[in-house]
């Protein structure tokens, strides 16, 4: 399928988020989420319901601990997080109305250890103390950070021995995929693609230890469809929201994002390293 570039979505590495938390408190928008994601946690990624879960698990093994949340966009994820493990919640993103929203959603929440949410250019060196947190996630962001060396680096400094990192990276070259799909793939900003093995060969050499990597690029495709399902059957009140161009682009990200999963040619993957005790 092909569609011409809507400068809306692709002019700027960060246009498509911020006209995305433009319109994030609107009804529509979280009817869509409700629908496609089954729970609205103010979630935009490929992370199910599932693996929240699993990361909350993850997340209570140090408790009353301190998570740092990379690229945290709204943060309703992980304020949920936070909720359900009573871990203090530092999350940082480079969007300041993704920020506001987390910053509202906190309050709302009535965390027992607070939340702090800070403005903050991810793919650069993070304005935090060596060995400050228990806990870095990073969900499907990585794919917007420019040099991993570098970043998982800070991500070492940044966590106490024996502390624990959690990614994904729904981008990982697993087939063929042509320079149109990759163009509509990449059509929300900065996009940094990876072979296979690269971000386990880049955690090693920043002195992480892996302890999982799992392949869950079923939830790509399936969350994909959803939300494009979602937003169709409210196609004209969202044409009326967003604009013809916005929506047509938007729909045609997820119809392609869908077939590059379903197909195994663009690959998610979660991976959990820790930082050895002994550095």
């Amino acid at each position: 399928m092909t569609v011409k570039k809507q400068p809306s979505i692709n002019a700027g590495n960060f246009t498509f988020y911020s006209a995305q938390y433009s319109r994030f408190g609107s009804r529509l928008a979280a009817e869509v989420r409700l629908e496609a994601y089954g729970v609205d946690l103010g979630q935009q990624g490929w992370r199910s319901l599932g693996e929240q879960g699993e990361i909350i698990g993850l997340v209570q093994e140090n408790p009353q601990g301190k998570l740092l949340d990379v690229a945290c966009g709204s943060g309703g994820p992980s304020i949920a997080i936070a909720a359900a493990t009573g871990c203090r919640l530092t999350g940082v993103d480079i969007e300041e109305a993704a920020i506001e929203h987390a910053k509202a959603l906190a309050a709302a929440a009535h965390l027992p250890l607070g939340a702090t949410f800070v403005v903050a250019d991810c793919s650069q060196r993070l304005p935090f103390d060596k060995g400050e947190f228990d806990v870095i996630s990073c969900i499907d962001a990585i794919i917007h950070l420019a040099s991993r060396r570098e970043v998982f680096a800070d991500w070492f400094r940044l966590l106490r021995p024996g502390g624990r990192l959690i990614l994904t990276d729904a981008c990982v070259l697993t087939g063929a995929v042509s320079k149109e799909e990759l163009d509509i793939r990449a059509s929300q900003g900065k996009f940094h693609i990876v072979p296979t093995a690269f971000n386990e060969l880049m955690l090693e050499r920043a002195g992480f230890e892996l302890s999982l990597c799992r392949d869950t690029t079923e939830a790509v495709s399936n969350l994909a469809l959803r939300l494009y399902r979602a937003r169709q059957s409210r196609r004209a009140a969202l044409l009326e929201e967003e604009g013809a161009d916005w929506f047509e682009s938007r729909q045609v990200f997820l119809k392609t994002t869908a077939e590059l999963a379903a197909a195994r040619r663009l690959s998610r993957f979660l991976y959990v390293a820790e930082k050895p005790m002994q550095t």
